[in-house]
């Protein structure tokens, strides 16, 4: 399903999709709330991309790349779709940052996600959202687009096995 906002356009990832989010990925400023160090080869962007590929066919997620006048310039995600619920994701090129796109990108992928089920949305329930909870820019967008904060956790294993503090955002339809 491609989405349309008044200045972006959402489709689906595509496989074409590599060097726009490696772009992205291997920029240490924009990866410095994850909790894994900035790629520094494509090829990881690629096999990423892979498997992301694979669990849209298998249903678990949506990936959309987020284009502005034709430019991929980020990435939304709904994943873990299970039991009318999902896991929302977002980043977005740091030259992007500040105008008020990711807010947009995710409010679509929001209102899609919570619509009513077939072609119109995807008749989900709830979005749940994670964020460090020291990254302010990724809160503001989130209660912007209709999210509430439910809990802050000080202590939170993260995948690297390092442990930190994460904001924890809930939309329900």
């Amino acid at each position: 399903m491609i989405l349309h906002t008044q200045r972006l356009t959402l489709r689906p990832q595509e496989q074409t999709d590599s060097p726009a989010l490696f772009a992205i990925l291997s920029d240490p400023q924009a990866m410095r709330f994850w909790s894994r160090p900035a790629l520094t080869r494509l090829a990881v962007a690629e096999e990423i991309v892979r498997g992301q590929q694979a669990a849209m066919a298998q249903g678990l997620c949506r990936y959309w790349t987020v284009l502005e006048d034709g430019d991929a310039i980020g990435s939304v995600d709904l994943s873990l779709i299970a039991d009318r619920s999902a896991e929302l994701g977002f980043l977005l090129r740091r030259d992007r940052w500040g105008r008020g796109l990711a807010s947009e990108a995710v409010a679509a992928v929001a209102a899609h996600g919570l619509g009513p089920g077939g072609p119109t949305g995807l008749g989900l329930d709830r979005l749940a959202a994670a964020t460090r909870a020291e990254n302010r820019a990724a809160a503001r967008v989130l209660v912007k687009s209709a999210f509430t904060l439910v809990e802050t956790r000080a202590d939170v294993a993260l995948p690297d096995g390092t442990r930190g503090a994460c904001a924890f955002y809930l939309r329900r339809r």
